[in-house]
């Protein structure tokens, strides 16, 4: 009789391939597929021949070169591990966005890209769950998307519900899987709300509330929330979570890029006392974005002030800063800063 366990997923179990374990790779697109009119799967290899052994819901940090500028971004993984031989990346065009806009025109089966890291402390090995509520809106449905899918890989025994919000049906990333695990596996119930309906479209209308959460998944309050979207769909989910109550609260905004309005300051030269280097920050420009273009790394992941890895010394100077919650009790105190939403008044100084 073969007995379903929560015991992760062992790549070394599965075959004898070398294994990427992290750090600095590259990888070669292999495929480019059409989600939505807006948002595109990008699958990719290692140059190495090597799998990948991730935890579902991780993201990659990427390194991009565009018009000669770098660019890191990072994006959660929408494949699972219990397919290891690739991973996938799911991006919608952005207004504006370089990197999205970039991925979504330019990129092709064949070009090569950099990564700097698989992470991400949102993943289902470190917080499993038996009554999983997967909750997403827009392309935030990457990360629960891969929970969803090794979960029902391994055939785990889970009591899912899985609740998606998009704007319209032809919004709605991976709607054919969605709709083919509901009708696949008993143990899984997906529920798809759009602000507009299409004619044939049988799924709910309307926006997050706790009373159509409370409708839709009544044992609300046996259920662990994994819920992942851009910022005004996590400010409102986070509203719904402190109304009614949940086992447990997840929550990942990797997702999407929060748009943070760009200081008016004037740029300035920017000195990094450990590299011996130096830059320029032009108007608008981060201290990420001049070490980066001065050829200083600054380790960093999301982009928005909220996971803190862009943490830096200012030693000198000032900036205009808007932390998203990145910094811990006490590290303002110490000078430290969010290179990434940090932009300079003036010449400063860092210990980078």
């Amino acid at each position: 009789m073969l007995v379903a366990t929560d015991s992760p997923f062992s790549l070394s179990s599965a075959n004898n391939q070398p294994c990427y374990a992290g750090g600095p790779a590259t990888l070669t697109c292999k495929a480019v597929i059409d989600e939505t009119h807006d948002s595109k799967t990008f699958v990719f290899e290692d140059t190495q021949s090597r799998s990948f052994d991730f935890k579902p819901g991780q993201y990659v940090t990427f390194c991009f070169e565009i018009e000669g500028k770098q660019h890191v971004r990072a994006y959660s993984i929408s494949s699972t591990p219990t397919r290891p031989h690739n991973i996938q990346v799911t991006v919608k065009r952005v207004a504006g966005g370089v990197v999205s806009n970039y991925l979504n025109d330019q990129m092709k089966p064949g070009m090569e890209l950099e990564i700097a890291d698989i992470t991400g402390g949102f993943n289902w090995v470190d917080i499993p769950s038996d009554k999983p509520l997967f909750l997403s809106g827009g392309s935030g449905v990457t990360p629960v998307m891969s929970m969803l899918q090794y979960v029902t890989d391994v055939t785990l025994p889970k009591d899912i519900v899985f609740v998606h919000f998009a704007r319209s049906p032809k919004d709605i990333i991976f709607r054919d899987q969605l709709e083919f695990l509901d009708r696949r596996f008993a143990n899984v119930a997906v529920h798809m709300i759009v602000d507009e309906a299409e004619d044939g479209f049988v799924g709910e209308t309307g926006q997050i509330s706790s009373d159509l959460l409370q409708r839709l998944v009544p044992d609300h309050a046996e259920r662990s929330i994994f819920m992942c979207g851009p910022e005004g769909f996590m400010r409102a989910a986070r509203d719904v979570a402190s109304v009614i109550p949940f086992a447990a609260v997840h929550e990942e905004s990797f997702g999407e890029k929060i748009t943070i309005e760009e200081s008016t300051g004037t740029g300035g030269e920017v000195y990094f006392s450990l590299s011996g280097l130096h830059g320029h920050a032009a108007e608008g420009e981060t201290l990420l974005e001049a070490a980066l273009n001065a050829g200083v790394w600054i380790d960093s992941a999301c982009q928005q002030g909220v996971c803190g890895n862009c943490k830096v010394r200012l030693t000198q100077g000032d900036v205009e800063m808007q932390d998203m919650g990145g910094l811990q009790p006490g590290d303002t105190e110490q000078g430290y800063v969010l290179a990434c939403c940090s932009w300079p008044k003036g010449p400063v100084a860092l210990d980078a």
